[in-house]
């Protein structure tokens, strides 16, 4: 009796110790998160910058739940992987065929009220999409408008933030609105998921129609109307108005050119986006042929997709400063590259196994390497920046749009898992030549610093 009296006793002591270590353990990840989110506070007392965060988190909510919704929506009317890839088609092609035209409208007229006009216009044309949800040509029109219209809506969000904070906090900048929107995006992923479990996407079509609107006023109310930066000086101003003349296509295109870190992680950015393509075409037909109506399955894998943003946002800032501190910065997508093309093979081996998790890695990896490239853009002279942001774009959505309107038509002639194998391979090995690059580089300064210092 004694013994087991014991027993009971050190198993108790032992289940409290645990239950110590446990609380210790979560308390401690509940601190180091606390201190990490220190370094925003001055961002969020800044004037303007909060405001500019809101509004794009509740566009980004609206967005997100709209753009699953209609995904497998399409799919799911008809029943067709041509009719789904003509949807993604219509959906980024202009941003490819049209670009020039959105960096244009960026850097001639002011920011604010570029960003406030197109979300009272996306709010009326998802007014109009969400009362003729049962039409798949409707749909296709007003997502062909939708595309044209938002064009100039991510260079005009990107420009604007130098004008809200200084140049030292840009970094910091980018990772708290990454992380507000990757939240947003969690939120609008589980709404869109429980839409599509429900046949309630013209409710959700109305919930993205009021977030536009709602930013709209956000942006109108809040953001300076004069497309100058926060930090610019005197003489920056007096150069960029003796230049603004220079201000054309060619001369954003020369910049590019000129400028070896920024071209390398263009160029990064490209095959990253490329890469995500594969997976994005071809998963709803994917989930679709493993199991009956697996294209219902769209939202579960696109809130993972969101997770894996929230972790990869709250991940780039310190994946911007290392790369920073080991002067290394023109291959910091090398490793993502190298994740997402081999997790798009194994999706593609083990879809509702597996799938889940090299998901996960997928989107973490995909914005990993963000905050390098869009400082970046963002220290480009103000008077071409939304032509440089606005090429950036146009040049990711080359190989998406040239991949998503082939691989549909390959899917007649071969299954979607090894479409998907077959797709990946160049990725995978051009990551692989990437990394040897990458390696050899790195030892040979590492070896140079080394003679310099003896």
């Amino acid at each position: 009796m004694t013994c087991i009296i014991w027993l009971w006793d050190s198993s108790k002591r032992l289940n409290v110790l645990q239950g110590h270590f446990a609380f210790k353990l979560v308390g401690g990840i509940l601190l180091h998160l606390l201190h990490q989110y220190k370094k925003y506070t001055p961002l969020l007392n800044e004037k303007r910058f909060p405001y500019l965060c809101l509004s794009e988190s509740l566009s980004t909510l609206g967005n997100m739940a709209q753009g699953i919704a209609l995904a497998a929506y399409i799919f799911t009317l008809s029943q067709s992987i041509f009719i789904f890839g003509l949807f993604l088609i219509i959906r980024f092609a202009p941003q490819f065929l049209l670009f020039s035209i959105a960096g244009s409208i960026v850097d001639k007229y002011s920011r604010r009220f570029t960003l406030t006009i197109i979300n009272i216009l996306l709010a009326l044309l998802t007014c109009v999409m969400a009362f003729n949800s049962h039409s798949t040509t409707t749909i296709l029109i007003i997502t062909l408008l939708i595309g044209i219209i938002e064009l100039p809506y991510h260079p005009a969000l990107s420009s604007s933030i130098p004008s809200l904070v200084n140049k030292d906090q840009l970094g910091l900048a980018n990772g708290l609105m990454g992380i507000l929107t990757s939240i947003a995006r969690v939120i609008g992923s589980a709404i869109a998921a429980f839409g599509l479990l429900n046949d309630t996407v013209t409710g959700l079509l109305i919930f993205n129609a009021i977030t536009f609107f709602i930013a709209g006023i956000i942006t109108w109310t809040k953001l300076p109307t004069a497309n100058l930066d926060n930090d610019s000086s005197s003489l920056e101003g007096s150069q960029e108005s003796t230049s603004s003349k220079e201000s054309g296509l060619i001369t954003s295109v020369k910049y590019i050119k000129n400028h070896m870190v920024l071209k390398n992680l263009i160029f990064g950015s490209f095959l990253i986006w490329g890469c995500l393509s594969i997976t994005d075409v071809l998963l709803v037909p994917l989930l679709n042929s493993t199991i009956q109506d697996g294209e219902k399955y769209y939202g579960v894998y696109r809130f993972i997709a969101a997770l894996g943003m929230l972790i990869g946002n709250y991940l780039t800032v310190p994946w911007r400063e290392k790369y920073l501190s080991l002067k290394i910065t023109k291959y910091g997508y090398v490793l993502p590259l190298v994740i997402l093309s081999f997790s798009s093979i194994g999706i593609a081996l083990s879809p509702f196994i597996l799938g889940p998790i090299l998901y996960l890695f997928l989107w973490i990896a995909m914005f990993l390497p963000s905050n390098l490239l869009n400082v970046e853009l963002q220290t480009t002279p103000n008077h071409i920046r939304g032509k440089v942001i606005s090429i950036a774009d146009a040049l990711d959505g080359i190989l998406f749009i040239m991949l998503t309107g082939l691989l549909p038509y390959l899917s007649y002639f071969i299954s979607v898992e090894k479409l998907l194998i077959a797709a990946s391979l160049p990725f995978v090995v051009i990551s692989l030549i990437l990394t040897y690059s990458f390696i050899r580089s790195f030892y040979i300064n590492k070896k140079n610093k080394s003679l310099e210092v003896t």
